[in-house]
């Protein structure tokens, strides 16, 4: 399988992407994710986790109400998702800066020496409550998310959490792949013994749990100490956990997801809100008209930011058949002149 890849996205700022794709912004309040060029045909496969982000985008687009913490797409293009922009982009830059380590290697964090401050209880009361939400949500529509952590928590203007990248996004019930601890609980006996499980509300609240450690304690666990994959795989498969004593109510939620004890993530979402209720302010939502921002999308692609082939598909019916008729006539003008050129010859 290939890609189409557009060279003009490549003038606009680039301001995220990872191992699969990049993502560039094109408007104020736009951004365009799409593969990277530099995938080989082995990793362009049916499994590419682009493609399970545009059959959820998809899903998500077919639904009559929308979540106001799922970052929405506008246009969804076989190459291309149009996104919304996230003004103060992920979580994670926020909680890095504030911790002192030792000098990394490879491009790698160093240990952990200490965390200089700690965020604002009431903001993480916030996200966490965004977050359970959006979660709530992805598990009505029958998928689960599958890649919690805090680079896929990105904030809008007025520090609102949105979920995004569901790139690792599955239906509940397939196997889990692509998470490790401190992520995920790998199973140690059973007919998934070696396996971290099938995708449902047990892996999600896993997950959930530690990214709440990491807002909570500003940084991931034991990430004061070196672990080898097997130590990580050990410590979480025998429920061997850090020690909470931050704050009682936090500290309570992620005990709770760690061990397991919501049979679905509306029931977790429903625990959280009730549990930090008195920590939060209200938070003021922006409103995004998502038919107009598809109609700009469309009137960027009409204009070329994606190639001359998709900006016909969006041109007005009259001017995709009068490039038909004129691009005909030029092949019959060039088969003439092939003709008497053949003949003079």
């Amino acid at each position: 399988m290939g890609f189409h890849y557009a060279d003009a996205l490549e003038e606009h700022s680039w301001v995220g992407g990872g191992l699969d794709a990049y993502i560039y912004h094109v408007t104020p309040t736009i951004v365009v994710k799409t593969v990277r060029r530099d995938r080989t045909p082995e990793e362009k496969a049916a499994g590419h986790p682009f493609l399970k982000e545009i059959a959820f985008y998809k899903r998500l687009n077919e639904c009559q109400d929308r979540c106001s913490n799922i970052i929405e797409c506008f246009l969804i293009l076989p190459d291309y998702l149009f996104l919304s922009y996230c003004t103060h982009k992920a979580i994670a830059p926020r909680f890095y800066e504030r911790q002192e380590r030792e000098t990394g290697t490879n491009g790698f964090h160093g240990r952990l020496i200490r965390v200089k401050e700690y965020e604002d209880p009431a903001l993480i009361a916030r996200w966490i409550q965004q977050l359970t939400s959006a979660l709530e949500y992805v598990e009505k529509m029958g998928f689960c998310h599958n890649d919690l952590h805090a680079s896929n928590c990105l904030l809008d203007s007025n520090f609102n959490l949105k979920l995004a990248d569901f790139g690792r996004a599955t239906t509940i019930g397939q196997p889990l792949e692509g998470t490790l601890p401190p992520r995920a609980k790998p199973i140690l006996v059973g007919p998934l013994k070696g396996t971290y499980g099938l995708c449902s509300a047990r892996t999600e609240q896993f997950a959930v749990g530690t990214l709440l450690y990491f807002m909570v304690y500003g940084h991931e666990p034991y990430d004061d100490a070196i672990l080898s994959a097997a130590e990580w795989d050990r410590r979480f498969g025998e429920m061997e956990f850090p020690e909470l004593n931050r704050n009682e109510v936090f500290d309570g939620l992620i005990s709770a997801c760690w061990h397991n004890v919501y049979p679905t993530m509306a029931l977790l979402a429903y625990d959280f809100k009730r549990k930090t209720k008195d920590m939060i302010w209200n938070a003021e939502y922006i409103f995004i008209d998502s038919d107009e921002e598809t109609k700009t999308c469309e009137a960027l692609v009409r204009r070329g930011l994606l190639g001359p082939e998709l900006a016909l598909r969006f041109q007005p019916a009259w001017r995709r058949y009068l490039h038909a008729i004129v691009k005909r006539s030029m092949s019959i003008w060039q088969c003439f002149l092939q003709r008497r050129f053949w003949t003079w010859s």
